[in-house]
């Protein structure tokens, strides 16, 4: 039996697989079965991991690729406030606990996607009929005890609160408005955070933040607002472990380079630990074709990678788009996701058809210069390549 045999066996998908070629492509060689994703991520004590939904692992060629890749799993939808809690008095468990299953029996842990987010879009229709000022705390609290008390020693992490400042926020604390912050307040992060911790002492709690990686001026303010905010929480008692850095890159400019990286120095000089919680690339303002494209993208994901988790002695790493299949990019309303050219996004791992891009060759790439084990790449460590 091969390496690369004794692989897939381990991972329960039968050690007779006849695997698809966008597949094979992902495996060239032993050697490369044996440096999986996640193979070379553990050489740096990194947990590797991604975004997907229950629909997307029903594609085989994909599941076995997440399988093989990663020891992380964030269910995209399974375990949002709409899936999970539909009604008042009712909860759906069934999606999420097939995420749940799928993990345990590819020994991958999972990470939990969100418990709070004030986003209108992020929350069940029965709200404004139901939640008072009167209710919403108790409301809050239950979900919570409810959702993460089923799953406890089961979910490693979770986001207790997503996206809690926003640099367009009118608030002077810059808290993302929406009906949890409108009906209790800067308290309702304190609820959640509490509330978390007393359903699952072990698991992490994860605020999870947007928009502070990029070097712009409402990059800047949301990280400013970002650390001001946990120093509050912190002298409050809140039990808060972790901020997620969300990392959806803009691949037209660049990340926030000194300011970017003393923000992370700042928040672990807090006690915290930092995670990249939705790492992909933004082709919407990346010129030239295909090819340039994917160059442009696949040399973001280096840079960044080798560049941050350094910087916040990162210790998680979860890429949001493994596949432009699923690409989120495309489904966006307003204008500025919406490429020039009409063309297709293109930040995956694999295209839409699960072949490897430069993107996956490149995250190896980083991976192995993260650990030392190999030179950094002249295709993507040199500046200006």
């Amino acid at each position: 039996m091969t390496r690369r045999e004794m692989l897939i066996d381990a991972l329960g998908l039968g050690s007779g697989l006849l695997l698809s070629q966008p597949l094979r492509a992902c495996m060239l060689s032993d050697d490369r079965a044996s440096s999986s994703l996640k193979g070379l991520a553990a050489q740096s004590n990194v947990k590797l991991g991604v975004q997907s939904e229950r629909a997307d692992l029903q594609v085989a060629e994909f599941a076995q690729f997440v399988a093989l890749n990663f020891n992380l799993l964030t269910p995209g939808n399974e375990l949002k406030w709409p899936r999970l809690h539909p009604t008042p008095d009712s909860y759906t468990f069934d999606d999420a606990d097939w995420m749940v299953k799928f993990c345990q029996s590819h020994g991958m842990l999972v990470h939990g996607h969100n418990l709070c987010w004030n986003s209108p879009n992020a929350n069940p229709a029965w709200f404004p009929s139901v939640l008072t000022r009167q209710n919403a705390a108790q409301q809050l609290t239950d979900h919570i005890m409810t959702v993460v008390g089923r799953y406890r020693g089961q979910i490693e992490s979770w986001d207790v609160v997503n996206e809690p400042v926003v640099h367009w926020s009118k608030r002077a604390d810059g808290l993302y408005p929406g009906v949890w912050v409108n009906m209790l307040g800067p308290q309702y992060l304190d609820i959640a955070f509490h509330a978390t911790r007393a359903a699952d002492p072990e698991t992490l709690r994860v605020l999870n933040c947007y928009y502070v990686e990029q070097d712009r001026p409402e990059f800047e303010r949301t990280r400013e607002l970002t650390l001001t905010l946990l120093e509050q929480l912190l002298k409050r008692g809140v039990p808060v472990q972790a901020i997620g850095i969300e990392s959806h890159l803009d691949g037209s400019a660049p990340f926030g380079g000194a300011a970017f990286l003393e923000f992370l120095k700042r928040v672990r000089g807090l006690g915290l630990q930092v995670l990249i919680t939705e790492l992909d690339v933004d082709d919407s303002d990346v010129q030239g074709g295909e090819q340039e494209r994917d160059r442009v993208v696949a040399k973001c994901y280096y840079d960044y990678l080798t560049q941050v988790v350094p910087a916040g002695k990162t210790d998680r790493i979860i890429f949001w788009t493994p596949s432009d299949r699923w690409d989120w990019l495309n489904s966006m309303q307003p204008a500025k996701f919406h490429r020039a050219d009409g063309k297709p996004h293109r930040p995956g791992l694999l295209d839409d058809s699960l072949r490897p891009k430069p993107a996956m060759e490149a995250v190896e790439a980083a991976l192995r210069t993260l650990s030392g084990s190999r030179p950094v790449s002249s295709a993507w460590g040199a500046k200006g390549q």
